[in-house]
């Protein structure tokens, strides 16, 4: 999806300008990895992108517009997911789908997760730019899941009384916990791959209604 970038006076911004807000973001990340968020203050962000600090106001009114930046930047890469979910789930043999699915969205936690994890934060503090963040991205993926209940009901695999989207809701939920937590899970002896094998197992039965296979 193209996005128009602007800078704080609502003027479009040209490539070189573009650059610089990446190196921005970019510097940004770093240092949430790093040092987190409640040491993070713009002078030490325009100092790691090689800049200076009035720059940064140029692009970003604060340094929440900064962080939820990044989060539009997840909530991008995040699509491709979505689009992996396109088709349900109707057969054993789409265990293989799901398995990719699970495997590229655990790629995708790995690349965002202090941000996801910030961004969640702030929502559930209350914030309305987060929280409206974390619903549309959300979304992307419920929707679709809602859409692989509903067809799974209609094969007569799954029962009529779950709900769709409280399902789907549930899934992506129960996910987005595992993944996060993930580093702690495998400190009590679970392994990568026994995480995601469970993570998928229980996202394709649930969802497909259709019992993953002994092994693999």
């Amino acid at each position: 999806m193209s996005v128009t970038l602007t800078a704080t006076d609502g003027r479009i911004i040209g490539e070189r300008a573009a650059a610089t807000r990446r190196r921005l973001l970019d510097a940004t990340v770093k240092l949430l990895n790093t040092e987190g968020v409640l040491d993070l203050k713009v002078v030490d962000i325009t100092r790691e992108a090689g800049a200076a600090p009035a720059t940064f106001y140029q692009y970003f009114a604060d340094l929440d517009s900064a962080i939820l930046a990044l989060v539009d930047d997840a909530t991008e890469d995040e699509r491709p997911l979505a689009a992996m979910l396109d088709a349900p789930w109707t057969t054993a043999a789409d265990w293989v789908r799901c398995r990719e699915f699970v495997d590229a969205y655990g790629v995708y936690w790995n690349d965002h997760q202090r941000v996801i994890t910030l961004r969640n934060l702030r929502a559930d503090e209350g914030d309305a730019s987060f929280r409206g963040a974390r619903v549309r991205a959300d979304l992307l993926i419920i929707r679709k899941m809602a859409d692989m209940v509903r067809a799974s009901q209609e094969a007569g695999r799954l029962p009529g009384l779950l709900d769709p989207f409280a399902t789907a809701a549930g899934m992506r939920a129960m996910a987005d916990r595992l993944f996060q937590h993930e580093a702690s899970i495998r400190l009590r002896g679970t392994t990568r791959e026994g995480l995601r094998t469970t993570i998928a197992a229980i996202l394709f039965h649930t969802l497909s209604g259709i019992a993953p296979p002994v092994s693999g």
